[in-house]
């Protein structure tokens, strides 16, 4: 909450001006943009300082605002106590009228509270009108939610405004405003503890005591880390401290290395491919793809676009990557692609070589492989946000009548785990295990290490 040390309101041209203080993080919200988000955990001061953005907004201009939640059963779930103690602080009783179910402020301004589920496609034209939607607690929002609301508030300069504690990387909200392609101008930013100069001392002490009990619960509740998936997962712990070391960033293409690939092949059924460079103690992955029920010639093209003249090219990349090897699983040798001809024929006929053929291993020598390399992996989360969600998904059985874990789950997220997999089982690394990172409490957020392209990473 913010502290003001000259907290006063001035009457100037019939326009009530707020002074206030505020974090360094908030002044990047002053912007026009139609979509703003903050997303973080716990005692950042992201609620407190949208509600006070709302309430100056008011004050400024003619404002209605709805403030959203997916599940709204009372107004006590609602922000609408927040924005009342917020009116109080800067001494704006006058000028604001409370009632049960809304507020009213100057200018004729407005501010309404709804839960999402309340609203089907009709009913919700009601908000067309609203120059501001606030979603609090955004990663509940369920999918169907966000679709109506996004065209739903229309008015000329209207804002969507989300806060959040993430949760899953696949809530709408994260996969929309966080995802590979977030909405043209979205000002999105990660605020945590770190970013709040008003932090109580006794926050920072709940925060210190968690972080001794349970690190991994720490990380998502106070650093705004995804949950971690539970017990059955493979990878997600050590996607977790990949993520809290700096790991999924921006890791490009580096053209000084040759780019490997780690493949499972599907006939009907996902066919994944991971692309990776390595220098022999660090595993960069640089681009993920995926696709369900096509043919050799169609997975090149698409995945591969290096290898076919430029006529017959689906996609372009910026940068061509110049390929190494090809590690696929031992089954490339099934004669299923083409008339009579193998899988590994088919592709070195479409110019995916040199091939290396795995051995016939089993799900259990893939995962300890992929655990082995995992501590040295960097992911360019750009082009590999899908695969990196499905090393987080990927998941052991669980047997509900007699309460047991089984072999891993066959899903959407098998395949590019599988994948991964063959790539672990061919790579040579040489460095001991880095230890899992603690992040001190008393030290800020960091920015994230990007790559120098042509260093080979040093």
């Amino acid at each position: 909450m913010t502290t003001i040390t000259r907290a006063h309101v001035l009457a100037a041209r019939r326009q009530l001006v707020i002074q206030r203080e505020r974090p360094e993080w908030a002044r990047k919200f002053d912007q026009p943009s139609r979509y703003k988000g903050a997303w973080g955990g716990r005692a950042s001061g992201k609620s407190h300082e949208f509600a006070e953005r709302l309430i100056e907004r008011c004050c400024r201009q003619k404002t209605r605002a709805v403030c959203i939640r997916e599940v709204q059963n009372s107004l006590r779930e609602s922000v609408r106590q927040l924005l009342v103690d917020k009116i109080q602080h800067f001494n704006l009783g006058s000028q604001f009228e409370v009632l049960e179910a809304e507020i009213r402020g100057p200018h004729g301004s407005m501010i309404i509270f709804r839960g999402m589920q309340a609203y089907n496609a009709e009913t919700i034209k009601s908000l067309e009108g609203y120059d501001i939607a606030w979603v609090e607690e955004a990663q509940t929002l369920s999918k169907t939610s966000l679709q109506m609301l996004r065209p739903t508030i229309r008015a000329p300069g209207s804002e969507l405004w989300f806060t959040w504690n993430p949760r899953h990387d696949t809530d709408a909200v994260d996969e929309f405003l966080r995802g590979a392609s977030p909405p043209s101008g979205a000002i999105v930013e990660r605020v945590n503890w770190s970013d709040n100069p008003y932090l109580p001392a006794e926050m920072q002490q709940e925060m210190e005591d968690d972080r001794k009990r349970d690190p991994e619960m720490a990380s998502h509740v106070w650093d705004g880390g995804y949950e971690i998936v539970g017990e059955g997962a493979y990878y997600a712990l050590l996607l977790a401290h990949a993520e809290a070391a700096g790991r999924i960033g921006d890791f490009p293409y580096d053209p000084a290395l040759p780019v490997l690939t780690g493949w499972d092949i599907g006939m009907d059924d996902y066919t994944a491919i991971w692309f990776a460079q390595e220098n022999g103690s660090q595993v960069r992955m640089i681009d993920y793809f995926e696709t369900s029920g096509e043919g050799v010639q169609e997975i090149v093209q698409q995945a591969l676009p290096e290898l076919v003249p430029a006529a017959q090219r689906l996609v372009e990349r910026p940068v061509p990557f110049r390929y190494g090897r090809h590690f696929l699983p031992h089954d490339v040798r099934v004669r299923e692609w083409g008339a009579g001809r193998s899988r590994i024929a088919t592709l070195q006929e479409y110019g995916v070589k040199p091939i290396n053929i795995g051995i016939a291993a089993g799900p259990v020598e893939r995962i300890n492989a992929s655990r082995k390399i995992l501590p040295f992996v960097y992911f360019n989360k750009a082009t590999c946000d899908l695969g990196i969600k499905r090393l987080r998904g990927y998941s052991r059985k669980f047997n509900r009548t007699m309460e047991v874990f089984s072999g891993p789950s066959h899903d959407e997220h098998s395949h590019g785990a599988d994948a991964f997999g063959e790539f672990a089982m061919n790579c040579h690394l040489s460095r001991a295990a880095p230890k899992p990172v603690a992040i001190n409490p008393k030290d800020r957020y960091r920015p994230k290490p990007s790559s120098a392209q042509g260093s080979a990473w040093g």
